[in-house]
This record gives C-alpha cells, structure tokens and sequence, in this order.
C-alpha cells in the first residue's frame, strides 16, 4: 500500500488531500505513465465524477486511515532534499531568501533562452520585472548584461540577487516597496 499512498502523495503536491483531474494528468504526464492510469483513477476513486479525488474516497477503497497518509507525508517532507536553486544558476551575489532566489531563477530559466536579438533581450527584461513586480510586490530594477559589469546599488535589504545563466549575468533588485503607478 505504501506504494499508492506515495502516488497519493505525490500528485497532491499542494497538500490539500484532494487530486484535481489536471493534477492527476500532470502527474501521469510527468512521470510518463500509461494514459489509460487516468480513466482507472477516475472510475475507482471519483465513481461519482465530482472531479476530483479526496483523500477520503482515496482511502476507502483501499482500506486506508487518512492518518496514514498524512503520517507519511510528514515522514517524506523530514527527509526530502532541501531546496536549491536549478544547477544551470551561478550566483554572482546574492541578499535574499532561498526561497525568492528559486521563484527568480526558475522563471529566468524558463523564458530566457529564446532572447537572442536586442528587441527580444529587451521584451526580456521587461517580463522578468513584471514577474518580479507580481510575485514580490514593490518596484524592481532588472539588467540582462553581456560581459563584465559593475555596479554600484541601493536596493530594499533582502531584496537583491545577482546571478549567471547561460554565459549572461541577471541582475535583479527592489527600489521601493510602494508599486510604482504610471501617469496615463
């Protein structure tokens, strides 16, 4: 049983203790598993196609305590790896949570590879601070450089990160913890 309790666990990555219809999608898509796993799941665990599966229904099917399942996700989450940020990332400098410099190099990673050209380094940079505006609020500076630099910066303290990707530096810090409102 330890087995389904850990695909339990892993595909209700938020800890909610119900899977959603897309989780269970994401999770056999991810893990490339035969689609059919989905259809199985869904008529033994949600026969009443609520779309979705509790932890509840999940448990009496297999003759499963809820503790059971919470007793092994406390067990895996003491022994997961720590968080770290993606190995392609080479920080340069860096005065800020672990937790804000994975959310900053997982976007950059994910939208900076295409941006070869001036305009698409300049679309670039204006995505990356709108992505750091929304997720950490306040006004943020954001430089993509080519070569050396220095830089002289007053920033919000915890606030800046510095890092390379990709043979580029990535400059990232806050101004103002007031959103900036432009003048139409």
């Amino acid at each position: 049983m330890d087995s389904f309790i850990d695909i339990f666990v892993s595909i209700d990555k938020d800890g909610t203790n119900v899977i959603t219809y897309p989780e269970l999608e994401q999770y056999v898509a991810e893990n490339k598993l035969d689609p059919s796993m989905i259809e199985k799941w869904k008529q033994l665990f949600d026969p009443d196609n609520t779309g979705s599966i509790t932890i509840e229904s999940f448990c009496d099917k297999l003759g499963l305590k809820p503790a059971e399942i919470t007793d092994f996700r406390e067990h895996k989450d003491l022994h997961a790896a720590p968080p770290s940020l993606p190995p392609e990332i080479v920080v340069i400098s860096a005065n800020m949570s672990l937790e804000d410099q994975i959310k900053i190099a997982r976007e950059t990673i994910q939208i900076a590879p295409g941006a070869q050209t001036s305009e698409e380094l300049g679309r670039l940079t204006e995505n990356l601070k709108s992505f750091a505006d929304k997720t950490f609020g306040g006004c943020w500076q954001v430089m993509v450089v080519d070569g050396s630099y220095w830089i002289t910066q007053t920033f919000i303290p915890n606030m800046s990160f510095q890092f390379e990707l990709y043979n580029r530096a990535y400059l990232f810090w806050q101004t103002s913890e007031d959103e900036v409102v432009l003048a139409q």
